[in-house]
């Protein structure tokens, strides 16, 4: 038995290979592009009339017009923050998103690895498409940001 690699192998991505490790970042590329979608979607109207609308947590006083003590859209995760008071005045929140940023997080970090496999060939002939997916994910985080 010997260490020796197969003639004509070879550490560098293939073209075949490297559309493939394409197809990937831009299927995760997806993914990550739904979690500003899903910020705006959670929002809504607006973080108050939105936290009025959704979930309200068990033992929160809600009584006629009288909605959530505070709420706004939040960034990490990417979602809405609702805080509502019980009987005894103590506050109770409510905090969308996290899912939905864990999934992100994980594509994020797909789409990366799957852009460093596509571009490991020799001479990548096509580099500002397989760069596609990381700007368009990297463009979703800004706009969960601002």
């Amino acid at each position: 038995m010997t260490n020796q690699q197969p003639v004509g192998s070879s550490r560098a991505a293939t073209p075949e290979s490297s559309f493939v490790y394409f197809v990937f970042a831009c299927i995760a590329a997806v993914a990550v592009l739904g979690m500003p979608i899903y910020q705006d979607l959670s929002v809504g109207s607006g973080a108050s009339y939105s936290c009025i609308m959704g979930p309200v947590p068990p033992g929160a006083v809600y009584i006629g017009e009288v909605g959530p003590v505070d709420s706004y859209k939040t960034v990490f995760p990417a979602g809405r923050y609702c805080e509502w008071a019980n009987a005894a005045g103590e506050p109770l929140a409510y905090q969308t998103g996290w899912i939905t940023t864990i999934v992100a997080c994980v594509a994020t970090a797909v789409v990366v690895w799957m852009t460093a496999l596509a571009v490991r060939e020799k001479r990548p002939r096509r580099l500002r498409i397989t760069l596609i997916p990381p700007v368009l994910s990297l463009l979703a985080w800004i706009a969960v940001f601002l």
